[in-house]
């Protein structure tokens, strides 16, 4: 959060214009509504798999395009070459969040970007120990500008959790190598499992961008985070969170060597309206996994006792 207020403070004031994707980490959502609307800032939502309507959102008074991919907890793609080429042609910035992907997946500014933001206490981190985010620019003017706003803010890590996040990062490629198999793992059990309505990854066949996830996407790298809806609805899916056993964990955080289940709707997600959360497809039943190290037969094995307990 303190690099995405961060952002928003150096590039938008009174009577300025962004165009903010509608499905993101609920925090960026909740800041452009509760603070800077506030401030006379007014925030466009679109959903940007539809580019023709983010480039028809442009208005002369915008200053900022906001995306998010994958999105979180949606896993939506944004083409991130076609919309920074709509940004520049319109003479706006473009800044990306690419936290779900990490830079194993792709990296925003050699797509066009110019800024690529990362919440370090997901897979930087890796371990549950820090809080923190980080913003990478393509100029030095931009660079510049973010470092004055960062100072005058006081966002900035403690020694210690630098010290920490960068101790970590360092097994960050093995990390997200491994929890990207076990979530491609995970996935196509859910996707063959009787009481499994939908699974998301963007390493399935069926997944909806698919075709986008292998041209963006480096290496055939599509990253630890999947999400699933159970039938049943909503009693079934809180069911399934609350019984499901180790080495499963019911938390909030994402990215961590534990694998850990998420219910976004009165977790993550609690602090979006209610209308636009279901707009973007976050339901009450709707389950968001994270992918750890563990042994991927033995996430599947508690998955299967849970599931076929329902």
């Amino acid at each position: 959060m303190a690099a995405t207020v961060t952002v928003m403070s150096a590039f938008l004031e009174q009577g300025d214009h962004c165009v903010l994707t509608n499905c993101s980490y609920g925090g960026t959502n909740r800041v452009a509504r509760m603070q800077f609307m506030r401030y006379g800032i007014d925030f466009s939502f679109v959903d940007f798999r539809d580019l023709a309507a983010v480039k028809a959102a442009i208005t002369p008074k915008t200053k900022l395009i906001f995306s998010e991919t994958p999105a979180n907890p949606t896993l939506t793609l944004t083409d991130l070459a076609a919309l920074s080429a709509i940004a520049k042609a319109a003479g706006v910035l473009h800044v990306c969040d690419a936290t779900f992907g990490t830079p194993l997946m792709l990296k925003p500014i050699e797509l066009g970007c110019d800024m690529s933001l990362h919440s370090t206490t997901k897979y930087f981190d890796g371990h549950n120990m820090t809080v923190g985010g980080c913003v990478s620019c393509a100029t030095k003017e931009l660079d510049d500008r973010l470092h004055f706003v960062q100072n005058m803010h006081g966002n900035i890590m403690t020694p210690h959790t630098a010290f920490l996040t960068l101790q970590s990062c360092k097994t960050m490629a093995v990390r997200c190598k491994q929890q990207a198999a076990n979530a491609m793992a995970v996935a196509t059990f859910l996707e063959g499992h009787a009481k499994v309505e939908t699974v998301r990854y963007p390493g399935l066949a069926s997944f909806p961008q698919k075709a986008l996830a292998d041209k963006q996407h480096n290496d055939g790298f599509h990253g630890g985070m999947l999400w699933f809806e159970v039938k049943g609805g909503s009693a079934a899916g809180r069911k399934l969170m609350d019984t499901t056993p180790r080495p499963w964990s019911l938390c909030e955080n994402l990215g961590a060597v534990e694998s850990i289940i998420t219910c976004p709707s009165v977790m993550t997600h609690a602090n979006m309206l209610a209308e636009d959360r279901l707009k973007v497809g976050i339901t009450d039943g709707f389950i968001r996994i994270s992918c750890g190290i563990e042994d991927a037969k033995d996430l599947i094995t508690a998955l299967k006792t849970s599931l076929d307990a329902l």
